[in-house]
């Protein structure tokens, strides 16, 4: 009996001290739930989180293979569409063949072939960019959050110690409260010409995208950034130009010249999403990135790719630039032309302006988490392809997410940041009308381009294909057919 009662006992006491272990392992999320979450999600529950190496190796290992076979499916599919669209061609082969005289069903069977084609081949681009761009990041985005779980509890009691310890101000640019005052990007009134040159030049080769023509809208983009340029290191004054483009981004040329695209304006969710890109930008030309990055270039060597490709527009040689960065470099946008070094893009430039970007926001009164917000969203983006030019000019992950939010952990605190405001939902509606009637003028204009007249679903397809999605409307050359 005293035995059994001390087998009963020592039982017991062993469920007693690992009931919590195993309960907590139980509670404890998934490494690949983890990876899906956000990064302000995953900076607060990190410091409660914890793996053994073996398993951060073991998962390390399997996203490298899922990449892998993702690559592989995309590739495999790219293949497909490739003899989809050989085959298609051969079909209108045989038929220019077979048919001497284009009578009615030639020419309705003629049709839906240019449509195929059409189709076929927009697919395939928009597959391509999936596998050389889209996967990279995708996969980039959740390496670095796994880095997250592991390295920010550390690095977070590194800055919590720094804080207590009073040395907050030590750090770079440290001194927020100085800021207009302090001395940052000495010399920007030299740079208005250089971006003045660079407007004028890209709008000689009708690369800029048109700027959209609406007070509204326009009155209250400038009006956001020109109280945040009033909070932040810039000396010159902002010029703010909104573009009609698909292309999810904004930037800025030396000098203060701000662009911010409708594709952004579209996609942030509340205001201080989008004061966070614009800080950012604004940021670039504080500090003078663009410039700086110059010192070995000019403006003409940056351009001259850019008449290249206009050369072979103004001839016919494609069907327009979207469709020609998407052939030729696999993404879309004006970050081609403008190549990095005019929009100041360096790893060590980008940290500089995530940095600053987060002190003019706070110093504006905006949550600059809306910045973090809006970077994982874009991270997080389905379908590879709505992420790629935004992730082109605005490189890697890990480090810019830690040092960003460390930089908000080290700001003073101040009550009542503004995250959203009915006037930045009051200009997305109005966005919308704009975008709407754009689109009406669109369709009634006259184009260069011949294009089949494909049912609803083709047409669309066609007209992506031809305006390039995340790029500009093919509006350098004259409208000659109707």
């Amino acid at each position: 009996m005293r035995r059994t009662t001390a087998i009963l006992l020592s039982t017991l006491l062993l469920w007693a001290n690992l009931g919590p272990v195993w309960a907590q392992s139980a509670e404890r999320p998934e490494l690949e739930a983890l990876v899906e979450k956000s990064y302000l999600e995953l900076l607060e529950l990190s410091p409660q989180l914890s793996f053994t190496e073996e398993e951060i190796r073991a998962f390390r290992k399997r996203l490298e293979s899922e990449k892998r076979a993702e690559q592989k499916r995309l590739e495999r599919e790219e293949r497909q569409l490739r003899q989809a669209i050989k085959r298609a061609r051969k079909q209108l082969a045989e038929l220019n063949r077979r048919a001497d005289r284009e009578s009615e069903p030639v020419a309705t069977e003629r049709r839906q072939l240019h449509c195929r084609i059409l189709k076929l081949e927009r697919q395939w681009r928009l597959k391509r960019i999936e596998r050389q761009q889209g996967v990279k990041v995708a996969f980039a985005n959740k390496f670095a959050k796994l880095d997250l779980i592991t390295q920010w509890p550390a690095k977070r009691e590194e800055i919590e110690r720094i804080i207590a310890e009073g040395r907050a101000r030590e750090r770079r640019h440290g001194d927020v409260e100085d800021i207009g005052i302090r001395l940052v990007g000495e010399g920007q009134e030299k740079d208005i010409k250089l971006g003045e040159e660079a407007i004028r030049r890209m709008k000689t080769y009708g690369l800029m995208p048109p700027e959209v023509e609406d007070e509204e809208l326009t009155a209250y983009v400038r009006n956001l950034a020109e109280v945040i340029a009033a909070n932040s290191d810039l000396r010159v004054p902002i010029r703010v130009t909104v573009l009609e483009s698909d292309e999810i981004n904004a930037f800025a040329l030396p000098g203060g010249f701000l662009f911010v695209n409708t594709g952004l304006l579209q996609k942030v969710e509340t205001e201080s999403e989008l004061a966070g890109v614009m800080a950012h930008e604004i940021a670039h030309a504080a500090a003078r990135h663009g410039a700086r990055m110059m010192k070995r270039a000019t403006i003409a060597n940056l351009i001259y790719q850019a008449a290249q490709i206009a050369a072979l527009i103004f001839t016919g040689g494609v069907v327009g630039l979207g469709t020609y960065y998407a052939l030729q470099y696999g993404f879309f946008g004006l970050g081609m032309v403008l190549q990095l070094a005019l929009l100041g893009v360096s790893r060590e430039f980008e940290a500089e302006a995530d940095q600053l970007g987060v002190q003019y926001c706070w110093k504006a009164g905006y949550d600059p988490k809306g910045f973090i917000t809006f970077f994982d969203k874009m991270a997080s983006e389905k379908g590879y392809v709505r992420a790629v030019s935004f992730f082109r000019t605005h490189p890697p992950f890990y480090d810019r997410i830690v040092a960003t939010f460390s930089e908000i952990m080290y700001l003073p605190p101040k009550p009542d940041l503004i995250v959203d405001s009915p006037r930045f939902h009051r200009a997305k509606r109005r966005l919308e009308r704009v975008l709407r009637e754009i689109k009406l003028k669109e369709r009634e204009k006259p184009t260069l381009k011949r294009l089949p007249q494909c049912d609803e679903e083709e047409t669309k397809q066609g007209e992506s294909d031809r305006e390039g999605r995340g790029s500009h409307r093919d509006h350098a050359r004259p409208s000659l057919e109707r």
